[in-house]
């Protein structure tokens, strides 16, 4: 009867070593820099946020690349994530872009 302890113990390291992948999965993506409003005030620092942003992607897609075994789900999330603060800063320096544009 000694089976059935050795059997939950796998079972709980297993369900532990998932978590645990899904947890790497989602802190590799935390610490983005925040966004501005794309008020034409705001707007101003995106040249200072630049280098802080590229250099959060690259390490944030470093950080989710080691995290082996994650959950399909669970990581396709997080780059979705990664893929959206992306997108959303070249939204928002398109759009600076084109108001000094129009003021010139």
């Amino acid at each position: 009867m000694k089976v059935f302890p050795l059997v939950a113990l796998f079972i709980s390291l297993a369900t532990f070593s998932a978590g645990s992948q899904a947890a790497c999965a989602l802190a590799a993506i935390m610490g983005a820099p925040a966004l501005p409003a794309s008020d034409t005030n705001n707007l101003e620092r995106l040249a200072e946020l630049r280098d802080s942003v590229d250099t959060y992607l690259t390490s944030a897609s470093t950080r989710l690349e080691s995290c082996t075994g994650s959950d399909p789900f669970v990581y396709n999330y997080a780059v979705d994530r990664l893929e959206d603060y992306a997108s959303a800063f070249n939204a928002l320096a398109q759009r600076h872009n084109t108001q000094i544009i129009a003021a010139n």
